[in-house]
């Protein structure tokens, strides 16, 4: 049976982000995660989780002003960002953290700057037993992201060489990405690469089934590959968010 996140930077949003906390734990929720923590209190963050009963999924490192920081910033600008990410971290303790690579373009430069910065991230969150995801984002949503296909993320965890990087397969941008959901996700799965799963619908990105996209049969094909992690709803509700849950009986 599928498990599910609420993602609290875009659901709930009729409440303050710390009372989110409290309305996600009345629905069918199994976790929540967030995308920047960072201008609220880590420890009153920690004790809303705690008193919902929902544990923190994942969260997004620093973004800077460029939707991230891996393919710009030096090492030392990149660093930084990451280690007020593990201060968080070593707080909410989330399984997972999406680490952003910028609006960049694709060269020599860029891609050895994300590789080293990602490196570097890799090793320090696997010290807290934090997964590295990273994540095609499509160039219609966030136009000149600079990690835009699934064939560039994995060219990059070949050459990050890091066991603690993983890819989070969003479905709504990698539907306007590449399409063949079904096979990129027994791709990325077979290639042991999967390490979260965002759903929305396609193109409004708005409650997961009301697209282009089947979310039932999604959900079913995670649970046949044996898929054991949350799925996150990541989306814009249409209206009052508790009004279009039904997703979650998909």
């Amino acid at each position: 049976m599928s498990r599910f996140a609420a993602n609290l930077s875009l659901t709930f949003t009729e409440l303050d982000f710390l009372d989110r906390f409290d309305a996600a734990s009345k629905h069918a929720f199994s976790a929540v995660e967030f995308q920047y923590p960072y201008d609220f209190d880590v420890q009153e963050i920690k004790q809303r989780a705690d008193s919902a009963g929902l544990p923190i999924e994942l969260f997004n490192a620093p973004p800077g002003d460029t939707f991230g920081l891996a393919a710009l910033a030096s090492p030392e600008d990149f660093q930084q960002s990451i280690e007020q990410a593990i201060t968080y971290a070593t707080v909410l303790k989330p399984k997972k953290m999406h680490v952003m690579a910028g609006i960049a373009d694709v060269t020599s430069e860029t891609t050895a700057r994300y590789v080293e910065n990602i490196r570097w991230a890799a090793q320090q969150l696997d010290k807290l037993d934090v997964v590295v995801v990273i994540e095609p984002i499509n160039h219609y949503s966030v136009p000149g992201y600079f990690l835009h296909t699934l064939e560039q993320a994995y060219w990059l965890i070949d050459s990050i060489a890091h066991p603690n990087v993983k890819i989070l397969f969003d479905t709504f941008h990698l539907q306007q990405i590449h399409g063949n959901l079904t096979r990129r996700l027994r791709e990325v799965h077979g290639a042991g690469l999967l390490g979260h799963v965002q759903v929305a619908s396609v193109p409004d990105r708005h409650e997961p089934g009301t697209g282009e996209v089947n979310a039932a049969y999604i959900f079913q094909l995670l649970s046949e590959l044996g898929y054991d992690g949350v799925i996150a709803g990541e989306y814009h509700p249409a209206g009052e968010t508790t009004a279009g849950l039904g997703w979650l009986e998909l």
